[in-house]
């Protein structure tokens, strides 16, 4: 009797065992986890703080409104310091990881390039909502894992040869970083000037940490360019800013921004001097343009995040409200896959039918052909006042 007892509770001992071990599998496979690789330590930056915080508000809000169920998303931050093969290790590294569905990165390009054909190797969701050079997602042999919500340097070359037509500015000069986001926005700038009446009188290439840029930009004015299209981030576009702006007026040409001078402290970094220069940068979203009531709700909502009082002290909010899209997007997929393994998922993408986000309502926002939700109709230029973020122009 006494050795069918042991045998009994050996018996009930492995069960325990293997109910637990199942149940916590179980819980695994109900989680996935959305690892944010962003350049979070960089002096000066605020894009990859934007995108986080988009990030873990539409996760919060999915979780709420019980989207997936019993499956959740968490959210896990890595740091690239904007250093493509430091964002190359944190990608493979996350690929490893099972219970890994997506890595959604910041605002450089330079790294969504070199960490894409990782992901598309080693089959993981990489989320852009701030990056916009063109190869990001370009469509190629075999499946593409890149998806994108933000601007494009095509969409952007279009907008910014527009408004230089708009401003009867025929000849311009372009200042880019010599990066792949500035060969990208030489190429699409070349396309969109073909046709338009456009004259490109002069590009100039610096690289990032330069001291001064006035060499660069003196070029432009020998060229005798009309405006200047400035490819740059917060650092090289306050230091531009600064040089230019101590300059006599009369040489002080009109400049259209690329958004990478919106992802840091641009404004504090030129010292005052912004205001003694006509500058204008591109954007999709402002929460001082009309917003629809899913967009005015976040407001309250990311103010207390950022322990602020004002929707003037929001910087970045394009990081913010691209990537709330986004994971939104991705946790639609999965709801229509009804899992997180990551093929499913990836095909689910491409076939979500609508999708009433923040920045816009989406229909049909990627497919099979093309994996850059389509936002070019949200594009309008802005300019710096009194809050942190750009004010709409018009």
């Amino acid at each position: 009797m006494i050795r069918y007892i042991k045998y009994l509770l050996y018996f009930l001992f492995v069960f325990y065992l293997s109910f637990y071990a199942n149940k916590s599998a179980l819980a695994e496979d109900n989680t996935a986890i959305i690892v944010i690789d962003a350049e979070f330590s960089l002096p000066n930056s605020t894009s990859a703080q934007a995108v986080a915080l988009g990030a873990q508000l539409a996760v919060n809000d999915i979780e709420a409104m019980g989207l997936l169920k019993d499956r959740r998303l968490i959210i896990e931050h890595s740091d690239n310091r904007g250093v493509p093969a430091i964002g190359v290790d944190n990608v493979s590294k996350a690929a490893e990881r099972s219970n890994v569905l997506a890595v959604m990165g910041g605002k450089f390009s330079p790294v969504y390039i070199e960490q894409r054909p990782v992901a598309d190797r080693l089959g993981v969701v990489l989320l852009d909502p701030w990056g916009s050079a063109d190869d990001i997602t370009k469509m190629a042999d075999g499946r593409n894992w890149a998806f994108r919500l933000s601007l494009t340097d095509q969409w952007a070359a279009s907008s910014f040869i527009n408004e230089a037509n708009r401003r009867s500015a025929k000849r311009i000069g372009v200042i880019i970083p010599n990066t792949a986001w500035g060969r990208s926005n030489s190429s699409a700038l070349k396309a969109a000037s073909i046709n338009n009446n456009i004259q490109i009188v002069s590009e100039a290439v610096y690289n990032w940490g330069e001291k001064s840029l006035l060499q660069q930009y003196q070029t432009m004015l020998e060229a005798r360019a009309e405006l200047v299209i400035l490819v740059a981030n917060e650092n090289e576009g306050a230091l531009f800013v600064r040089e230019v702006a101590n300059l006599s007026k009369e040489k002080r040409l009109p400049i259209l921004a690329h958004w990478g001078i919106t992802g840091g402290n641009f404004v504090e970094l030129t010292n005052g001097l912004i205001e003694n220069i006509d500058l204008s940068v591109i954007q999709t979203f402002s929460f001082y343009n009309p917003i629809s009531d899913k967009a005015q709700s976040l407001i309250p909502r990311i103010l207390e995040a950022l322990h602020a009082s004002d929707k003037a002290d929001i910087k970045s909010s394009v990081g913010i409200v691209q990537a709330y899209d986004l994971v939104w997007l991705l946790a639609l997929a999965a709801a229509k896959a009804n899992s997180f393994e990551r093929n499913a998922v990836r095909e689910a993408l491409e076939n979500i039918e609508k999708y009433d986000g923040v920045l816009k309502s989406y229909k049909r926002p990627f497919t099979t052909e093309n994996h850059n939700a389509p936002i070019s109709d949200q594009i309008f230029f802005a300019r710096y006042g009194y809050a942190k973020d750009p004010l709409p122009l018009y």
